[in-house]
């Protein structure tokens, strides 16, 4: 099974999200939980609306099976974020089934890793797959070796910058 990220690799969502946030005084001060009611209280269909797919990820995604690919998405909130993410997958064509991590869990925690590949733009996730045996692949969409928040890929995870490795043969 091939699970893939949603935030950093089918939709950049972290510019748009973060918009207001940047706008804050001392918003770089503030907690880890004054991030995360930050988060859940954004409006999640506007984010989506706004923001861009990633290297023609919608279009891979069609190409897929779904029933060998699944996106597994954390969210921050259920009412707004799961609900807004599920939506817009759904109107867009997607028909992989999504699976939504909460905030607090860890991927691992949704799905079993064994042998299975997660794309995800977060090291930290990948590092926690590979220890469940699963098999990591670093989505790095600027080809640079590095994660969506700025860590260096020291592990040399496999990377791509494109679904298009993934999509069934015709």
């Amino acid at each position: 099974m091939v699970y893939i990220d949603f935030d950093g690799v089918i939709l950049d969502t972290e510019g748009l999200l973060f918009e207001e946030w940047r706008k804050l005084p001392n918003h770089h001060l503030l907690s880890e939980e004054e991030k995360i009611k930050y988060i859940q209280k954004v409006d999640w269909s506007h984010v989506l609306k706004h923001s861009l797919p990633i290297n023609d990820s919608l279009y891979y995604l069609g190409e897929m099976d779904p029933n060998q690919s699944f996106i597994l998405t954390k969210i921050h909130s259920l009412e707004n974020e799961g609900v807004a993410k599920i939506r817009w997958i759904r109107e867009m064509g997607i028909k992989q089934s999504v699976i939504l991590v909460p905030y607090l869990l860890k991927k691992t925690d949704m799905v079993d890793a064994k042998d299975n590949i997660l794309i995800d733009d977060c090291l930290n996730n990948l590092d926690d797959w590979i220890e469940n045996d699963g098999y990591p692949i670093l989505f790095d969409m600027n080809d640079d070796n590095y994660d969506s928040w700025n860590q260096l890929n020291r592990k040399n995870y496999p990377k791509v910058f494109s679904l298009s490795k993934f999509r069934s043969k015709s």
